[in-house]
């Protein structure tokens, strides 16, 4: 660690501490060289415009992925890539205390390209936001997920615990992009979800030619936008390190890197708290 730059150092320094303990109920506060190294989202009073409170995201830096996932031919060159390039040891997931102080309300997860719950590609997706929202003390109340991949039953619902299966909407079925289609997944998100609810989205279809315009959709329309409070999302683009990972397989685009941080920086300023996913 000691070769890293200061930044990165602090960095994942304060993520490793946000993840929560028995003994901390809130979330720290960083420091002020910390503050250097990291991204805010800032809540505003809708009333007055002032800032309310400052939570802490990931800056938008390097491949979007975690800053070691392309440093193994130098430093680790003896070591796989994959440990580095699937870690989610970088992000910032928000805690109820920053998000959701709102009475009444519910908390959706949608994941799009969900796989079965606790493994795919990628590794366990649905597992993984069931497990650390609510280690930061938010429990879904429904889970939405889609996945192109015909399972079985059995495979669906083997891993799943008991309290999830009744909590769980599972379409085994492909996302369908066209705007008002059955399985457009913001066609459901109006249908299920209000303003005062939580909504968390994953997008990882792995399949640039319906993961585009679902983006775009969302970028286009403030009050659907309005209803998503984070987002995670693997923008598959050109000319990346990621290419030679997979990224070839479905990526019909010609986007590139400079399209992604145009693309999370217009989902933040929209007020959507947007990672990069792995």
């Amino acid at each position: 660690m000691r070769h890293e730059p200061q930044t990165i150092r602090k960095w994942m320094e304060f993520a490793k501490l946000r993840r929560p303990t028995r003994a901390m109920s809130t979330p720290p506060i960083p420091l002020a060289e910390t503050k250097q190294a990291l991204s805010f989202h800032a809540v505003l009073d809708s009333c007055t415009g002032k800032t309310r409170s400052l939570i802490p995201i990931e800056p938008l830096v390097g491949f979007l992925r975690h800053p070691e996932a392309h440093c193994h031919r130098v430093r680790f060159p003896r070591s796989s890539p994959w440990p580095r390039l699937l870690s989610k040891a970088y992000l910032l997931p928000a805690w109820h205390t920053e998000v959701w102080p709102r009475g009444r309300a519910s908390a959706f997860l949608f994941d799009l390209g969900a796989s079965l719950y606790n493994k795919g590609s990628g590794g366990a997706s649905t597992k993984w936001f069931v497990d650390e929202y609510r280690m930061r003390g938010i429990q879904f109340d429904r889970v939405y997920a889609w996945e192109a991949t015909t399972y079985i039953d059995e495979e669906i619902y083997a891993a799943m615990p008991a309290p999830m299966v009744a909590r769980m909407v599972y379409y085994n079925v492909p996302v369908d992009a066209t705007v008002g289609a059955k399985h457009n997944p913001w066609r459901t998100l109006r249908a299920v979800a209000t303003p005062r609810d939580f909504v968390l989205v994953k997008i990882d279809i792995d399949n640039s030619t319906i993961e585009e315009p679902l983006i775009e959709q969302l970028l286009a329309d403030r009050t659907l936008a309005g209803l998503v409070d984070e987002l995670y999302f693997e923008h598959h683009v050109l000319h990346t390190p990621m290419w030679g990972y997979g990224w070839h397989l479905k990526t019909e685009t010609n986007q590139t890197l400079v399209h992604s941080y145009d693309l999370f920086g217009r989902l933040r300023e929209m007020g959507i708290r947007a990672h990069s996913w792995v």
